[in-house]
């Protein structure tokens, strides 16, 4: 749900006004309202070095080093070296990278006295390096002119060939430039470089061992110093700059604290309801233990507007579902399960989140792999089993099996999902513009559920003919009245009739589109499956006959197969379960999206 918010205006007098922004920003719940359009130079430069310094501390953490006792140094001194190390270190990369082709080049020419060749041409004796392939080179030229081989390598020749005097000698072969150092030399530097790289590895594991706590305190001085810069930009002075006002929000939940504040130092301000329609309200969203794990997904898409419903707490069963159905492997959900609960201990508060979303999907995919028969590939409908060989045999009695059933599960879901986006959406109408906008889709509510229900009394036989004919026309009239008619209160009924034409055409094609999106749960639980089975036949068959050594490569090829299709998998059940709620449920739930977080002034750094 989203947290409702409280507009405030604070009248300060302009001496008291660092006290009372130092105050405000210690119990670090006003969001400040901006009034200018962007933020200036100033302080878009100081946003940015916040964010370098956040790039820096990752870099060092990266380096997954032990952390020590903390040095008591300037983490602006830190800072500066460790790009100082980082830009040298760049440099000497470079470097080494170009010395390395360098290399490359001249290492056929091996090892040569540069001197001596200057001394030779000073008497007049010249060297002239060239190469050609070997199919190419001419033994001939050997007899006929002073040529030396120095190197054959990956079907080329290398050699040299002596001029004196005024001599010029022409051969069918590529002159290249006489290198100016030996091999040995430039590998003396090659090592040079290699050995100052790894002393600055060695300074920035020092830095990530014993530095990363200067950092952090030297990004929330810096963060604290722009939050605090930015909020004096978005003040406004009146009475000849006597008087500050500022403007923020504050949820109504974490009011008193600032009221008691602003009661007991005096000061003026004005507690207003929002006007959503013309004001953008931030939005902060407060859910139940379940839910508020699926918060991060649907920040993935768009925080709601602040008077629209947070559709959190409905998507996050179905997302749940629809995750376990794409993997759908009981023994993958295990493996989720215990790793997510093993981990949950010692990841980061924040990440803490994360590992009960993942449990919770490990146990959605636990059950739909006991529904769909499926167990680190194996299937269990093969096997001699009690309950799924009794299923089987049942199924194939009626002339079906386990893989129709989920197709037509995945449909189902799919359509309980569109109509509860269609009532969610109805809801969503009414809070926003009132009841008479929703009729709309109230009608194509009756439409359908209605249909739905009196499909299902004649198909069992539940109720005369007759009546179900009646109850037809009920539902069609009221449907189409509603939908045809009163679809819009502000239009004239001709306008209604047209828009509503053409609201059936969108809508009738546009839920067919959405519910075979639904498919894509019961594809994706197939190739899971059919990915494991064919990992566990591949250990099968090449794992041999030679006691130990078979086990052993078995369980190699079944560890890696079965770890690459997790990953896969769980990446295609990660993936489009989110575009099924963002693209189909979000659309028939009439979800608009764009809200702004709540971002309250804090004096915390955080």
């Amino acid at each position: 749900m989203i947290l409702p918010m409280l507009k405030y205006s604070f009248l300060v007098y302009h001496g008291d006004y660092e006290k009372f922004l130092d105050d405000i920003g210690k119990i670090g719940v006003v969001d400040v309202i901006v009034k200018k359009d962007e933020d200036s130079e100033e302080l878009k430069e100081k946003y940015r070095h916040v964010k370098e310094i956040t790039s820096t501390i990752k870099f060092l953490e990266k380096r997954g080093v032990e952390k020590k006792k903390q040095k008591s140094v300037e983490g602006k001194d830190v800072f500066e070296e460790i790009n100082k190390l980082r830009n040298e270190q760049e440099e000497k990369l470079q470097q080494l990278n170009s010395l390395k082709k360098e290399i490359s080049l001249i290492s056929p020419w091996g090892d040569f006295s540069v001197d001596t060749i200057e001394k030779l041409k000073d008497e007049g004796i010249r060297l002239r390096f060239y190469t050609c392939s070997s199919k190419r080179y001419d033994e001939q030229w050997e007899r006929e002119y002073p040529i030396e081989v120095i190197d054959k390598k990956a079907g080329n020749v290398y050699f040299v060939v002596v001029e004196r005097g005024e001599e010029e000698i022409e051969l069918d072969a590529e002159e290249v430039r006489a290198p100016e150092k030996p091999v040995s030399e430039l590998k003396h530097y090659e090592k040079k470089l290699e050995e100052d790289i790894r002393n600055i590895e060695k300074q920035f594991d020092k830095h990530a061992s014993q530095s990363i706590k200067a950092l952090e305190e030297y990004r929330k001085e810096i963060w604290e110093t722009t939050e605090y810069e930015k909020v004096w930009e978005n003040t406004l002075a009146e009475a000849d700059d006597k008087v500050m006002i500022l403007e923020g929000w504050v949820p109504e939940k974490k009011a008193d604290e600032l009221d008691k504040y602003l009661e007991k130092q005096k000061i003026l301000y004005i507690k207003t309801e929002p006007d959503p329609e013309k004001e953008k309200v931030p939005i902060l969203l407060k859910n139940k233990k379940f839910s508020e794990k699926f918060e991060m997904l649907g920040d993935f898409y768009s925080l709601p507007k602040y008077n629209e419903l947070d559709l959190t707490p409905f998507f996050a069963p179905f997302y749940m579902l629809f995750f376990g159905f794409c993997l759908g492997d009981a023994g993958y959900g295990i493996l989720l399960g215990i790793v997510a609960l093993l981990a949950r201990s010692k990841v980061k508060t924040e990440l803490k989140k994360v590992m009960m979303l993942i449990f919770y999907l490990g146990v959605s995919t636990f059950a739909f792999g006991i529904i769909s028969g499926t167990f680190f590939g194996i299937d269990l409908y093969d096997t001699k089993l009690p309950v799924y060989s009794s299923l089987n045999t049942y199924m194939e009695a009626r002339g079906t099996d386990i893989n129709q059933q989920l197709f037509n599960l995945s449909l189902i879901l799919g359509g309980l999902q569109i109509i509860f986006g269609l009532f969610l959406k109805a809801i969503n109408e009414t809070i926003q513009m009132g009841w008479k906008f929703a009729l709309s889709t109230i009608g194509w509510i009756v439409l359908i559920v209605g249909g739905g229900i009196l499909f299902a009394l004649n198909y069992f036989e539940m109720m005369p003919k007759q009546m179900i004919n009646i109850l037809l026309y009920v539902v069609l009239g009221i449907s189409g009245l509603f939908i045809f008619v009163l679809n819009h209160p502000r239009r004239n009924v001709f306008v209604n009739i047209g828009a509503g034409l053409w609201n059936t055409y969108n809508m009738v094609t546009g839920v067919l589109g959405d519910l075979l999106s639904y498919i894509r749960l019961f594809a994706l639980g197939i190739s899971s499956a059919i990915l494991g089975y064919v990992f566990n036949s591949i250990a099968v068959s090449m794992s041999g006959n030679i006691p130990v050594i078979s086990i052993i490569v078995m369980v190699i090829i079944l560890v890696i197969g079965h770890g690459i299709n997790l990953f896969m998998s769980g990446l295609g059940a990660f993936v489009h379960p989110l575009r099924l709620t963002f693209v189909e449920f979000y659309k028939n739930a009439g979800f608009t999206g764009g809200g702004k977080e709540y971002r309250p002034f804090r004096k915390t750094g955080e």
